[in-house]
């Protein structure tokens, strides 16, 4: 009678290894439902959290702060979605939950993954968690929640793992001078060397375009230059771009904004509650020595000239 439960344990293990490979229980990546995020790509430090500031005063906008691990998620949710729903709701939002980094969110994701474990059969897949939980973290922003995005850097690296989820998203890409960029990351003590940054500057810039080149209408491309010289502009293009209407609080240049998050408890977001100037332009190149703009040259100096941008040693 002793060996039952070790015998009922083995069966259940032998169970679980079937399901695993069979694809009749895999749930699947996306379903019926209309989903059309936004996600502003590129390198870190071109003034991505400055857009998102933009784009969260428009009443039908909201982007919460940096998620880090989406392109984690994506790929966890593929290895392991023959898990039972509830086990895999679980598992998807504490990839969200126990990166460090969503401090900032400030908030719970507990209600969320009961309300998710409890939907119908049908709305069981990827797209729809995601959908659910970037409408749930704009709650607590104070913004609305018709268009959610993510403004996460790092999702550069895995556009095609994101569109294969959400094949309506919409993409922008903050461009911004490279020189500029190396010297913002290192000066902000995210990369220590000069060389680390440039190549992670030149690495993101490649991707991003080369991804909009391979899915055309898919996203546009801004110049953070543009952006600060001219943002009512640039605004009413993104707009254009987003298919929505632009709103005179978009365009009004205070240094305040709703919180953020992740602005008001990392120092290297400060500058982005002053109001938009252009006096960042061109001050990495001015803090750069001769010897680290020549050592960042050679990684770089070919992207900033096919992007029209004067090389390191100008």
């Amino acid at each position: 009678m002793k060996a039952y439960p070790e015998i009922i344990h083995r069966i259940y293990d032998l169970y679980v290894s079937l399901r695993c490979v069979s694809p009749v229980y895999r749930h699947p990546l996306r379903g019926s439902e209309q989903c059309k995020p936004l996600f502003i790509i590129g390198s870190g430090r071109s003034g991505s959290t400055l857009l998102r500031k933009l784009l969260n005063r428009h009443s039908l906008i909201n982007i919460p702060p940096e998620t880090y691990v989406l392109g984690a998620v994506i790929s966890r949710y593929r290895q392991h979605r023959s898990m039972k729903w509830c086990d895999l709701v679980d598992y998807t939002l504490s990839t969200f939950e126990f990166y460090p980094e969503f401090e900032t969110f400030n908030i719970s994701l507990r209600p969320l993954a009961q309300e998710l474990k409890s939907i119908p059969v049908g709305n069981r897949n990827l797209a729809f968690i995601l959908n659910r939980f970037y409408q749930y973290c704009s709650q607590p922003m104070g913004g609305g929640c018709e268009r959610w995005g993510d403004k996460t850097p790092l999702n550069t690296f895995y556009l095609d793992r994101i569109i294969s989820v959400f094949p309506d998203a919409q993409f922008i890409h903050l461009l911004r001078d490279g020189c500029d960029v190396v010297s913002s990351y290192v000066e902000a003590g995210i990369y220590s060397s000069y060389e680390d940054a440039a190549e992670r500057w030149d690495k993101s810039v490649r991707l991003a375009e080369r991804f909009l080149m391979r899915h055309p209408g898919t996203g546009v491309t801004i110049r953070y230059e543009s952006l600060v010289s001219d943002p009512d502009e640039v605004l009413k293009k993104l707009c254009l771009f987003l298919g929505v209407d632009l709103e005179p609080e978009m365009l009004e240049d205070t240094a305040g904004s709703h919180k953020m998050g992740d602005v008001e408890m990392r120092p290297h977001h400060a500058n982005v509650l002053n109001p938009i100037s252009t006096k960042s332009i061109g001050r990495g190149r001015a803090l750069l020595s001769g010897k680290e703009k020549a050592a960042i040259q050679g990684i770089i100096g070919d992207q900033l000239e096919s992007l029209g941008y004067k090389n390191c040693m100008s």
